[in-house]
């Protein structure tokens, strides 16, 4: 059963905190999970063990499937609703380890006031066969602005600046499929599925149009739902994005390998995603050792499952065989784009070379392309302000722009 929670008390922000925690399960409003948190709010820490009909609070045990961690002044503006859990993680206030999804789950679980931070909930949405994890957040009645990771990435790799663009946006956050928190079926899992996907789900949502923004895999996915539905993307953010390479030496060995291979690929060593991760950000200190954690025990969590294992190879192959020229090919469908385009590099990126700004420059010539000159592959994590301050430029003139062909 557990030992029952009994707070000990030394001052009055903890008493607060403490009565606070106390009404957990007063207002709990339903989960999807069944899981056990740890809280530690300053010194004070609470495990809350949840399941989708109850609440329930205990001391602290030996394990759990997240762990949040926050100081007293925090927990009460998250409490009050004048800051979220997501902007809290942003700006460093709020520390995850475990699970992120998992963790990300919890404040929605919970009635709190309106009080001006970001309210977000968490979806399960049918997409064909599939079934999408998304975060939604912003205004209901907002534009709405799909969020793509990259290649072993989740959602959790736009939380930095969800709640600046939840601001003025219907932001919807995705797992694609094959990855986090989605379905992992059996296909092909190169972009035109991932886009075709992705339509079904806007579909869902009711959404007949929408600006559409991806980091490394999730860039090229844009694209490729700009040239598959050019009616319904108002325009595309590629951030570091994959594009078909022009010198692929190992073409050959590509096409007979078999993703399904990643089945034999089981543990990875904590240090080696450690490694990978640090090389994504041209200056790795710029993020706390917390983060790297986190992410580190997201991706680990996802990659035990064989399923997500193939879908990852899969993705990755067929990156590496994307046709790059022809009448069929990546760099012909690209010119052919007119929607407004806005492409991010950086010059320290070890993955997807700066060099490709060029090219897209003179494929797509009224895109917007920029160099980040102190950036690697992920400016919305290594960059967060400059980033979401640079879309949300992008995204107010690309609103105006509709707005004026509607009228016309």
């Amino acid at each position: 059963m557990g030992v029952p929670w009994r707070p000990i008390l030394f001052t009055m922000a903890a008493a607060s905190v403490a009565r606070s925690i106390e009404t957990l399960p007063d207002r709990f409003i339903g989960s999807p999970l069944t899981a056990r948190y740890r809280l530690n709010v300053d010194d004070l820490a609470t495990d809350v063990l949840i399941d989708p009909r109850s609440c329930e609070l205990r001391a602290p045990g030996d394990l759990c499937d997240a762990e949040i961690s926050t100081d007293s002044r925090t927990w009460n503006a998250m409490d009050a609703g004048r800051l979220s859990g997501i902007e809290a993680f942003a700006t460093r206030r709020l520390v995850i380890r475990g699970s992120i999804e998992r963790s990300l789950h919890f404040e929605p679980s919970f009635e709190r006031p309106e009080g001006g931070g970001v309210s977000y909930a968490l979806h399960m949405l049918p997409a064909g066969r599939c079934r999408i994890s998304a975060l939604v957040a912003g205004p209901r009645h907002a534009p709405p602005l799909l969020l793509i990771h990259g290649l072993g990435a989740t959602k959790a790799s736009w939380l930095t600046v969800v709640g600046r663009l939840a601001k003025h946006h219907r932001v919807i956050a995705v797992d694609l499929p094959g990855f986090g928190a989605s379905s992992k079926p059996n296909a092909s899992y190169d972009a035109r599925w991932f886009a075709e996907r992705l339509l079904q789900m806007l579909d869902e949502l009711g959404y007949p149009s929408a600006v559409v923004a991806g980091n490394s895999m999730g860039g090229r996915v844009a694209m490729e739902m700009g040239m598959r539905a050019p009616d319904r993307i108002e325009g595309i953010i590629c951030l570091c994005p994959a594009t078909a390479f022009s010198n692929r030496p190992a073409l050959a060995l590509a096409r007979v390998a078999r993703p399904e291979l990643g089945l034999l690929v089981g543990r990875l060593p904590r240090s080696h995603v450690m490694n990978g991760l640090r090389g994504l950000f041209a200056d790795p200190s710029r993020l706390h050792h917390t983060w790297y954690e986190a992410a580190i025990d997201d991706f680990l969590a996802t990659w035990r499952s064989p399923r997500a294992r193939v879908a990852f190879f899969r993705a990755l192959r067929h990156i590496y065989l994307d046709e790059p020229l022809g009448e069929n090919g990546f760099w012909k469908r690209l010119s052919a784009l007119q929607m407004p385009a806005m492409y991010v590099y950086g010059r320290h990126d070890i993955l997807i070379t700066h060099h490709f700004s060029k090219k897209v420059a003179r494929h797509l010539p009224h895109a917007e392309v920029s160099v980040w000159r102190d950036c690697g592959h992920v400016p919305q994590i290594e960059f967060p302000e400059r980033t979401s301050e640079l879309m949300l430029d992008f995204l107010s003139r690309t609103s105006s722009a509709v707005e004026r062909m509607e009228a016309g």
